[in-house]
């Protein structure tokens, strides 16, 4: 009764030895000059030309998939223990002469580097000088035979960490320049936060020329990772600024809260992205029965799963920085508002969700017994989270 079951494994086992003798075979016919005499006893004069051009080939596929392989591959500097690096005294105001804490009037001047925008230029730094900018690599824009990296399996993980880091990056950008870094949001913003706002804005996907890409100028032209480089020393030197008491880092309770609901805002986007994608049926009150919904169940099939889960995965993780370095910059807004508590919370579930790290990524059914639903998951979290900023903006409202 077990002889079929034992022939099949055998016949599978068989095929299993043969795969090194075939490679070996193959590897001799790519790199080795063939015989000089065909089977029907013709000399072969173009042996060494198609020999040259085989060579030629293989070096072609190497030069242009290994430098992906080796960037796309994995993000390099992956630690959520980060902030405790950036942070340069996370027990105390950068208030060196004083902090408007209410929404009257005072001095707002502070003499001391923000934390903030010491986040911003680590994480940067982590996006353009310890990683490659991925999405701007030719190989990357030329797609996988064609078909863009996005809708394969493959290497695209990384690229959609890093849109999703720079997403909280750009949101940061735009609250220093329009709200903390001018006095009351009435004064004249600050040339280096507006800037280094602007250089953050430019397209992701810009290379040095671009002659595959309509969307984007040919070129020559500054690919993106190297404009983005540029809002590291605008930001260096507002806090070089900032520490001489030349500039304005205006950290009110107003200003606070409107920073948090902004990004409230922007994980709620979030989360509605990942929850519409993870939802294969959806109950339809006027049919009264269940219908498709707006994503699928197909598990680890759902080769798009991935690219919504990384880029959440980026977002969470900037702003674990970044709410633990708002934290010190706001630190007298904070405890007057007796807001350690909740605020340590919501630091704890932005964290939870940036810990998030599984083998491969599933979409499952959400009461799925042998498939998850990572999804589902992440967007839990991302609300968890949500739910505890939009707790604290409304006690700094109050």
């Amino acid at each position: 009764m077990l002889d079929p079951i034992l022939d099949f494994l055998k016949a599978v086992w068989g095929r299993i030895v043969a795969i090194p003798a075939a490679v070996s075979a193959l590897l001799r016919r790519i790199f080795l000059v063939g015989p000089a005499v065909s089977a029907d006893g013709r000399p072969r004069r173009l042996r060494h030309v198609w020999w040259i051009g085989k060579i030629v080939v293989v070096l072609l596929v190497v030069l242009y998939i290994a430098p992906l392989i080796w960037h796309a591959s994995w993000v390099r500097g992956f630690d959520l223990g980060y902030p405790n690096r950036v942070l340069h005294d996370p027990n105390q105001s950068p208030a060196g002469e004083s902090t408007t804490v209410e929404q009257g009037t005072g001095e707002t001047r502070t003499c001391g580097r923000s934390q903030i925008v010491d986040m911003q230029i680590d994480l940067i730094d982590f996006l353009v000088n310890r990683n490659a900018w991925v999405a701007a690599l030719p190989q990357y824009k030329l797609g996988f035979f064609g078909v863009a990296w996005e809708a394969t399996p493959f290497l695209d993980n990384k690229e959609s960490f890093q849109h999703g880091v720079l997403y909280a990056v750009r949101r940061t950008a735009v609250e220093l320049s329009d709200v903390i870094g001018r006095a009351r949001g009435t004064s004249e913003a600050d040339r280096d936060l507006q800037n280094a706002r602007g250089s953050l804005q430019y397209e992701s996907e810009v290379w040095w020329i671009n002659p595959f890409d309509p969307d984007r100028p040919f070129g020559p032209v500054s690919p993106s990772a190297r404009v983005y480089r540029n809002a590291i020393a605008l930001y260096e030197r507002y806090n070089d600024r900032l520490a001489r008491c030349q500039a304005v880092l205006d950290a009110r309770a107003d200003n606070l809260r409107s920073f948090l609901e902004r990004i409230t805002s922007d994980l709620g986007s979030t989360a509605d992205g990942l929850a519409k994608r993870s939802i294969g049926s959806r109950y339809d009150p006027v049919l009264n029965r269940f219908v498709a919904g707006e994503g699928n169940d197909r598990g680890w099939f759902d080769f798009r799963a991935d690219n919504y889960f990384y880029e959440a995965l980026g977002q969470m993780y900037a702003y674990h920085g970044i709410l633990k370095a708002a934290h010190v910059d706001f630190l007298d807004v904070i405890e007057s508002r007796r807001l350690n508590d909740v605020w340590n919370r919501m630091e704890r579930n932005v964290a939870e969700a940036a810990a998030l790290a599984p083998l491969i990524v599933a979409n499952g059914r959400r009461d799925g017994f042998l498939i998850p639903d990572h999804l589902a998951v992440m967007s839990e979290n991302v609300l968890r989270a949500r739910a505890t900023l939009s707790e604290i903006a409304d006690i700094l409202e109050r």
